[in-house]
């Protein structure tokens, strides 16, 4: 078998940014059948002549409900796929389910959720003996209050499942508490963000130190066959939202392959057999430390880089595992090119007035990979001060080094959007 012709289910396509994912598979030569939410976006793709099928199915985020509804589905469209697979968070354990049902290449169902329980990843960890901050359950302030006497501060309230830091931050003391846990509850609604739907339960968690890595890995037969690393940028706390990162690193190299033996150590413990993973760590004062394991492909830019740094195609790694195919990776030796990639948020609280960026970004002799537009403008935003600021845009960029690559960013956000504020009753102007 190879991957043209071969049909291959994905489960739920996400949001429209990963579209790029879907029409590289269908360049590939796979025969798509998509399964998702009636009304999502991705219907679209059937037209357009990048899926064969697009099946409609209910999503109630009980993992096994929802694979036993794809399987229903599936036999009732006469399809049998030759592979199952998801780039998309919330649907990791259903694609799970629905490979080993079908007997079809994928990873331990166990495996899959574990990594998708922040909860269950720091218990797996520590029943395995692997280094892991000490974590425990809230359902409660009252739960909240007594983890953190058992843990001490810093420590950071997270929910169990969560993509993109939603809901996740850090507290220093116990007068915080209340304030953190209502805003936290706020956040991790099954009605405002769908991926709730598994559950929302929070959990408290030591604070870890030290510089935080992206860890993308393919594994074939148990053997991990490629890795790359990009380093982030320290977050904006007490959230963790995401301000950038860079590719290659540039930490200290021995930290940094310590780090990647380490992950690829933990998600093997773990029982990962196959595909391609993305495992987020820090290199701390203690050593390394696993931050969550990912049992899918990066989201948003991150084929992009390892592509253009590496020259790996992740799109296709991904594709050939899900069909048990033998990979066919020639990474570079050495990094083709480095990225820089920066997250835009509101500066303030008020309506979006301009955002220069998505304007400028696809103007720029190829150094840009991508411009992701993430609020338009006239949109109302939040700012800082109410922790979770609004994701404006993503721009990344790529150079002939890190030095070039960091140049071109900051004189592509040297202006930087500007907010418009109700200020006693009159307009007021905020630049960021």
């Amino acid at each position: 078998m190879s991957v043209g012709g071969a049909t291959v289910v994905v489960i739920s396509a996400g949001y429209e940014g990963k579209r790029r994912a879907h029409v590289r598979m269908a360049e590939l030569g796979a025969r798509l059948v998509i399964v998702d939410e009636r009304g999502h976006w991705s219907e679209r793709l059937v037209d357009e002549g990048v899926a064969a099928r697009w099946l409609a199915v209910p999503v109630t985020g009980d993992a096994d409900v929802d694979a036993r509804a794809v399987l229903d589905l599936l036999r009732g469209a006469d399809e049998q796929p030759d592979g199952v697979l998801t780039f998309w968070e919330d649907s990791v354990t259903v694609a799970a389910r629905v490979a080993a049902a079908l007997g079809l290449p994928g990873n331990p169902v166990e495996a899959v959720d574990a990594a998708r329980s922040k909860l269950r990843t720091r218990e797996l960890s520590a029943r395995l003996g692997l280094p892991t901050p000490r974590a425990a359950r809230v359902r409660s302030l009252d739960e909240l209050y007594a983890a953190a006497a058992d843990i001490g501060f810093p420590a950071v309230v997270k929910p169990e499942f969560g993509a993109l830091a939603v809901g996740c931050v850090r507290v220093d003391s116990f007068p915080t508490l209340p304030a953190v846990y209502r805003m936290v509850r706020g956040v991790v609604d099954p009605e405002a963000d769908v991926i709730f739907r598994a559950g929302n339960d929070l959990l408290l968690e030591e604070y870890l130190d030290g510089v935080e890595f992206d860890v993308d890995l393919v594994l074939e037969d148990g053997t991990c066959v490629f890795s790359s690393v990009s380093q982030n940028w320290p977050t904006a706390e007490p959230s963790f939202q995401e301000t950038g990162l860079h590719c290659p690193p540039d930490h200290r190299r021995r930290a940094v392959r310590a780090l990647v033996a380490f992950a690829v150590e933990a998600v093997r413990e773990f029982g990962f057999r196959t595909g391609v993973l993305h495992v987020e760590a820090k290199s701390t004062s203690a050593g390394p430390r696993i931050v969550e394991i990912n049992a899918r492909m990066g989201g948003g830019p991150v084929h992009l880089i390892v592509e253009a740094v590496w020259g790996v195609d992740l799109i296709e790694a991904e594709v050939r595992s899900s069909l048990g195919l033998p990979q066919s990776l020639r990474p570079s030796r050495r990094p083709r090119c480095a990225v820089i990639d920066s997250l835009v948020y509101a500066p303030v609280t008020g309506r979006l007035a301009t955002l220069p960026v998505a304007a400028e970004g696809v103007a720029r002799n190829g150094a840009v990979l991508d411009v992701d537009v993430h609020t338009e403008v006239g949109e109302d935003v939040v700012g800082p001060d109410a922790t979770f600021a609004t994701s404006l845009a993503e721009l990344v960029v790529r150079g002939r080094d890190l030095r070039e690559a960091r140049a071109i960013s900051a004189e592509m956000l040297a202006e930087p959007p500007r907010v418009t504020a109700e200020a006693g009753g009159a307009q007021a102007s905020l630049a960021g």
